[in-house]
């Protein structure tokens, strides 16, 4: 990790509302990196390729407890997703993942594939709170030959939509987005955004921690002994957002059935308020 910053949340939310996307710069240090990096690496050895040229690890909380920990519960992430889906963030799944490099010929010009994220729908011209939102980063810079994001600005709240032919290839409304290591890019499940295939001659790592509403499934497994003794530790010491983020929502009913007399944003940041004071130290 890196020391924490004093960050305005406010703008990062109101970028997020209107472009579908925020970028939180240097979030963590080359130490976390190379251990994720490491982590990866183990479990390539230890198991079989995604499919010739990918390899993806999910559920990677109940593999590396102490690692991923801290990643999946990061206060300025959390923070964050909680101004934007509310205190009601359970994590989906963790997915640390690498993408082998080809030739520059074989990639040509073409991306790996627009797709809007899980839980998505067609947006209707007007901005809704996500159901899921994805915080990425990335464990080297994007240059061009790693392969940058790309992403089309507006596109959760516009309907875009895209041929078959289109979802491999350039877009004019495109904006590349060549981030550094350790940046996490959150973006809203409805936005439209692809990789670039890497021709950098080395693995393009990527490490997603894409979260839901605490009502919908997750497709990590969160039943594992090491995630259990999380979800324990956190109620021992009254820590509700921590038990969420792992599928235990004991306020859900409550807070699913309050009444909505008030704005959705401001009774969210009083109970997170309420959650973070109830907290045993």
């Amino acid at each position: 990790m890196v020391e924490a910053k004093t960050v305005d949340l406010t703008k990062h939310l109101e970028e997020f509302k209107e472009q579908g996307y925020t970028l939180f710069e240097g979030v963590y240090d080359g130490e976390t990196r190379q251990a994720w990096k490491e982590k990866f690496h183990q479990l390539k050895d230890d198991r079989a390729a995604t499919s010739q040229n990918e390899w993806w690890y999910s559920s990677t909380t109940e593999l590396a407890p102490k690692l991923m920990l801290p990643a999946v519960a990061n206060p300025l992430i959390l923070d964050f997703a909680e101004l934007v889906m509310g205190p009601f963030v359970q994590l989906d799944n963790l997915t640390l993942a690498g993408f082998g490099s080809i030739k520059k010929e074989e990639a040509g010009n073409r991306v790996s594939g627009w797709h809007r994220d899980r839980w998505a729908n067609m947006p209707g011209g007007s901005y809704n709170h996500p159901l899921s939102i994805n915080a990425i980063s990335y464990l080297q810079d994007l240059t061009d030959e790693y392969g940058p994001l790309r992403v089309i600005p507006g596109s959760h709240l516009n309907p875009v939509e895209l041929t078959k032919e289109q979802q491999s290839v350039p877009h004019p409304d495109e904006l590349v987005l060549n981030m550094k290591a350790g940046d996490v890019v959150v973006t809203h499940n409805g936005l439209l955004h692809s990789g670039t295939p890497n021709t950098s001659g080395d693995i393009r790592y990527f490490f997603s921690v894409y979260y839901n509403k605490t009502w919908l499934k997750h497709t990590d497994n969160h039943s594992g002994p090491n995630v259990q003794a999380i979800i324990q530790a956190a109620r021992k010491r009254n820590d509700h957002r921590t038990m969420r983020l792992f599928g235990v929502d004991e306020h859900l009913e409550a807070r699913a059935n309050w009444g909505f007399l008030t704005a959705d944003e401001q009774r969210w940041a009083e109970w997170s308020a309420a959650d973070k004071a109830a907290i045993k130290q």
